[in-house]
């Protein structure tokens, strides 16, 4: 079993265009891209949301779908700390499953301003010369790689926990050479199990029923009456699974042949819910959403820019010129 995480960071609050090197075969590497583009539309909500400042309320509570919050948590917050997914495969002989965990970590970034004494101090806002800064979450993606033989998966069942660190770093800023603040940024630890099995079903039609449970596994000991602002940096945030065959297909959930319907019926889906999302109507990819979509679903090409579409764009570039820049 082949595993391995990857992330990148956005400077801004909409993640990087450039992504980190997969390591899945490339037949199933195609496949993901194109599910990708559909998971990026659930994974950017959440994001700041034009025309809202960043101090308005629908953009200092975000990201409502997808959030596995610390499992001691739960109790306080009323949200879960798991997700489960269930369908129906048929696999070949010798073939690979891979499996693509993706999520949003918080990112909180606070500004300082520079002190006549040399250091810095927290402010609410800080204004520059061409922008004000205020604080505020910001986002990292990160991804969690899974590639095994589904033989080995009937038969032993295979996990992968990860730990991704809290790490922490600044920003200088200046204007006409002298520094005049910086911004501080900071993420917290978050620890994750991904648990899969898989069983033969009965029949003469070689199908597998295919488990996937994702775990936020934090031991965080929320504070008496924590807050969710509390809980969000520990949390894994969107949460999505990307399921890929090397060669053989998955059977839709929604509408299932009817050899396959008894088996899908009793799968048991948890706060998520898999589509087929294969380039060009295949079945080779199966996305799990925190947000029910339908089979193959597609981007609209209007949304393919990193704004909501391109009259919302139009509407920035003529805006900048009259609106202060509140980052």
């Amino acid at each position: 079993m082949n595993t391995s995480p990857a992330s990148r960071t956005p400077a801004s609050p909409t993640p990087a265009s450039t992504s980190p090197a997969s390591t899945f075969p490339a037949g199933i590497e195609r496949g993901f891209a194109a599910a990708r583009q559909i998971a990026d539309s659930v994974l950017l909500a959440g994001y700041v949301l034009y025309p809202y400042r960043a101090s308005a309320a629908r953009n200092r509570l975000r990201w409502q779908f997808g959030v596995l919050v610390p499992p001691e948590y739960t109790a306080q917050g009323g949200e879960h700390s798991h997700q489960r997914t269930d369908c129906v495969m048929e696999a070949r002989a010798s073939d690979r499953l891979a499996v693509e965990l993706r999520f949003l970590r918080v990112q909180r970034r606070t500004v300082e301003q520079a002190t006549a004494t040399g250091g810095f101090e927290p402010v609410e806002r800080l204004e520059l010369a061409d922008r004000v800064l205020v604080e505020r979450d910001e986002a990292v993606e990160e991804r969690i790689e899974v590639l095994l033989d589904v033989d080995e998966l009937i038969r032993e069942g295979a996990q992968r926990a990860f730990r991704l660190p809290g790490v922490g770093g600044t920003e200088l800023l200046r204007e006409h050479g002298a520094a005049v603040g910086r911004l501080v940024r900071r993420r917290e630890q978050v620890d994750g199990l991904v648990r899969l099995t898989a069983e033969e079903l009965p029949g003469p039609y070689q199908a597998q029923r295919l488990t996937a449970v994702v775990e936020n596994v934090s031991g965080w000991v929320p504070p008496r009456r924590a807050s969710r602002e509390e809980a969000l940096p520990r949390s894994l945030v969107s949460t999505h699974l990307l399921l890929g065959l090397e060669h053989g297909r998955f059977v839709s959930a929604t509408d299932p042949p009817e050899w396959a319907r008894p088996a899908v019926e009793r799968c048991r889906n948890r706060h998520t819910w898999p589509v087929l999302a294969g380039p060009d109507g295949g079945y080779g990819v199966m996305l799990s959403s925190p947000i029910i979509l339908e089979d193959h679903p597609r981007v609209a090409p209007e949304r393919l820019g990193t704004l909501d579409d391109a009259t919302e764009i139009d509407e920035i570039l003529a805006l900048g010129e009259q609106l202060p820049r509140i980052c």
